[in-house]
């Protein structure tokens, strides 16, 4: 990273740091530096990214413990449990619609920070179990996966094993995505799963774990990242204290190190760019949504430059319904239930 700047000298290192996130670009950003070659620049950049998560796509064969079995309206609530790479055991639910003769497309649920898999599934005691994310996928004809990500329901975590991982060269955040990668490669292996249109929806807090997931692993065919959704680079530029700090501790603990020396969010969705992706956000009073639109606006000139526009919806909504919404279950219906063409024969 260059950290000199052509600028009047001074002592307030804020005002250093609003200067040169108004000066400076990271080193593999599409728009600034690779126009003339974005098939390079998405092989450097996601090579980049694997680096400083210390992940790499990587396909296994999952071995799934069943722990038990409900019946909801119209679909089964199975919880399994299915080692991460780590060999630590993620405890999830699967939503398995009722009518699962042939082959269903299926989502993996990133949870928010205030949320569970529980949540997810509608099996807490308020609200309207119908009205979960989960059951909503489940009644719409997906086979759905929601886990706990690490710190939260059944994952409990001391307080000194964010700092450890991240000291081990493996961010938090990598932890939560390989975790995610594993719940795609435990979901393609069923038979009742369509293994060429599985989704990832990633909710507010969970949006980070992924996107990154869905960047280092092909195996999701379509993304929906909901919540926030600015630039990084935009944090010093935030004008009013409360606002940046909310924005601070939104990104807290999500962005690896070093990455602005690289690229930003922007760079980091255009790496989507061959597959379906969906960007909701919804206007929030305590987050300034200049750095959300700016992020939109160069998100949708990266897929037009690559000739994958088709491929991308971007919106702002005024509505306050949850997570996912309607523009979200469009999408997938859209992407997900698309009929799946036959594979080439293998070549002799």
């Amino acid at each position: 990273m260059d950290y000199k700047l052509d600028i009047w000298p001074t002592y307030a290192e804020h005002e250093w740091w609003r200067q040169w996130a108004t000066q400076h670009v990271g080193e593999f950003s599409l728009l600034a530096h690779w126009r003339d070659d974005p098939h390079q620049w998405q092989i450097l950049l996601r090579e980049k990214l694997a680096d400083l998560l210390g992940l790499q796509d990587t396909r296994r064969p999952i071995e799934v413990q069943l722990l038990g079995r409900q019946d909801a309206h119209n679909f089964s609530i199975q919880k399994v449990a299915f080692p991460a790479d780590d060999g630590i055991l993620v405890p999830a639910y699967l939503c398995v619609p009722h009518d699962n003769e042939t082959p269903l497309p299926a989502v993996v649920l990133s949870h928010d920070a205030d949320s569970s898999k529980e949540a997810m599934v509608g099996l807490l005691a308020e609200g309207n179990p119908e009205a979960a994310a989960g059951a909503r996928l489940a009644a719409a004809g997906y086979v759905v996966c929601c886990l706990d990500r690490r710190g939260f329901g059944e994952r409990p975590r001391e307080d000194y094993a964010s700092d450890i991982s991240e000291w081990a060269g493996k961010p938090e955040v990598a932890a939560d995505a390989a975790d995610l990668i594993a719940a795609c490669d435990m979901l393609a292996q069923r038979p009742d799963v369509q293994s060429r249109r599985i989704g990832i929806i990633g909710i507010a807090r969970g949006v980070p774990a992924a996107l990154y997931a869905a960047i280092l692993h092909s195996g999701f065919y379509a993304i929906a990242l909901c919540g926030y959704l600015g630039r990084y680079r935009a944090l010093p530029l935030i004008a009013d204290r409360h606002r940046r700090a909310a924005i601070q501790k939104l990104f807290a603990g999500t962005v690896p190190a070093g990455l602005l020396a690289y690229a930003d969010f922007e760079d980091l969705a255009c790496l989507l760019s061959r597959r379906p992706l969906c960007l909701y956000q919804r206007h929030e009073p305590d987050f300034p949504m200049e750095p959300a639109t700016d992020a939109a606006r160069r998100i949708t000139e990266g897929y037009n430059l690559m000739d994958e526009k088709i491929k991308l919806t971007a919106q702002i909504s005024d509505e306050h319904t949850d997570y996912p919404g309607t523009t979200v279950m469009d999408f997938l219906d859209d992407w997900l239930k698309l009929p799946v063409s036959p594979r080439p024969p293998a070549q002799n």
